[in-house]
């Protein structure tokens, strides 16, 4: 039976994305203010070594905010996204839809993923394992639809990615973290997962930072963040106008970017 604090933090998270909003606020910050023009999700498509016409699953897709620019990199892939959101399934079929590609898509749970064994070539799971209550159960079942040859490609953040905001956090909310993504699977704490379910990975991370010139989109990021953390109005004015005059004497607030991908085969 699942515990009480279990049943909240599956409540919570329902509630964090039941659509893309809250999700489409933070990255948005990333998009806006990385110091890597570079692009994360261009990096991440540089690794993705799997053949023409491959069959590509990805677990817990969002907004489809992946395959948004993607559409030179495809490779004549056969895609199918998943999550277990409805609203997000929603969002990501139209924020696809313009491009000259076609995506399959299935709510689906990443712990019990309906698709046979060996049908996929490349599963990818991009920073979303931490969101799953099991992730060992969650890594078995994406072993399992992996054709023997295929890899399992997961994103994900470390330690210190955003550590700045957690500063904020401790100063203006009386909070340690302002989320346990990285503790829970992250690219200190996520290896071991990853070894537990495959015979061979390897981790690269990706340098990058923010140069944050707006308080609007940062304090849109702390916003996304309410239900998970209860912060008051009171202490969301309080912040902004510390955010405000930071970036009015310095220009601009900087934070650490910690992020990287697990590249795995069985």
């Amino acid at each position: 039976m699942a515990t009480d604090t279990g049943i909240d933090s599956a409540r919570i998270l329902r509630e964090q994305y039941k659509d893309g909003s809250n999700l489409s606020a933070r990255i948005r910050l990333h998009q806006r203010f990385s110091t890597n023009r570079y692009g994360f999700f261009r990096w991440m498509f540089d690794r993705i070594q799997i053949p023409e016409n491959a069959r590509v699953l990805e677990i817990g897709c969002g907004t489809g905010v992946l395959w948004r620019g993607a559409a030179q990199v495809l490779r004549g892939w056969r895609v199918i996204l998943t999550d277990m959101s409805a609203g997000m399934l929603d969002e990501a079929r139209t924020n696809l839809a313009q491009l000259d590609r076609s995506f399959a898509y299935s709510q689906a749970d990443a712990q019990e993923l309906p698709f046979q064994d060996a049908s996929f070539d490349a599963v990818i799971a991009n920073h979303m394992l931490y969101h799953v209550p099991d992730i060992p159960r969650a890594l078995k079942e994406v072993g399992r639809v992996l054709k023997p040859s295929g890899f399992c490609y997961a994103a994900t953040m470390g330690l210190a990615s955003m550590r700045e905001m957690d500063e904020l956090g401790a100063r203006f909310f009386s909070i340690h973290r302002m989320t346990g993504s990285a503790a829970k699977f992250g690219l200190e704490s996520g290896e071991p997962y990853m070894r537990a379910a495959f015979g061979e990975v390897k981790l690269e991370r990706y340098p990058d930072s923010l140069a944050i010139t707006e308080a609007a989109p940062l304090m849109d990021y702390i916003c996304s963040m309410r239900v998970r953390t209860r912060i008051t109005d009171e202490q969301i004015a309080a912040l902004r106008a510390h955010v405000e005059n930071e970036i009015a004497t310095y220009g601009a607030i900087r934070m650490t970017k910690d992020a990287g991908m697990f590249i795995a085969r069985r």
